[in-house]
């Protein structure tokens, strides 16, 4: 099976060891998306500012793979606060619509970053 790198021009400037999504079949894999915009910025303490940079970096290497947020299949979100739970979900329903939801997993955790989240999917292509 091949096997492609993709990094988005559009995406967020990574330092870290990885790229920014990996194709192989018909699956893509999009490793974790910081709210990171320009270089390496983000809004301090602002979830909600946060969350719509973050999808605007995952809808930017979905886009430069090929694929769209109505192929992916698998979500999953990392949160650096519990109380941003429910808020997350009403801003994930603006992106991701009823009878259409991916499977998703949410989890609370440390981030190695200073930032409230990072989200990751899988998708088709």
């Amino acid at each position: 099976m091949t096997r492609t790198v993709i990094n988005a021009k559009n995406g967020p400037k990574v330092k870290a060891p990885l790229s920014h999504a990996v194709r192989t079949g018909n699956l893509l894999y999009v490793s974790g998306m910081p709210p990171y915009f320009g270089d390496r910025e983000f809004v301090k303490d602002d979830f909600e500012a946060q969350f719509h940079q973050s999808m605007k970096n995952l809808i930017a290497v979905l886009e430069e793979a090929g694929s769209s947020l109505d192929k992916v299949v698998k979500v999953m979100m990392y949160l650096r606060r519990e109380s941003d739970f429910w808020p997350m979900n009403e801003l994930y329903r603006q992106y991701f619509k009823e009878g259409n939801y991916p499977a998703r997993t949410t989890i609370v955790c440390g981030l190695g970053v200073p930032v409230l989240l990072e989200i990751e999917c899988v998708a088709e292509i």
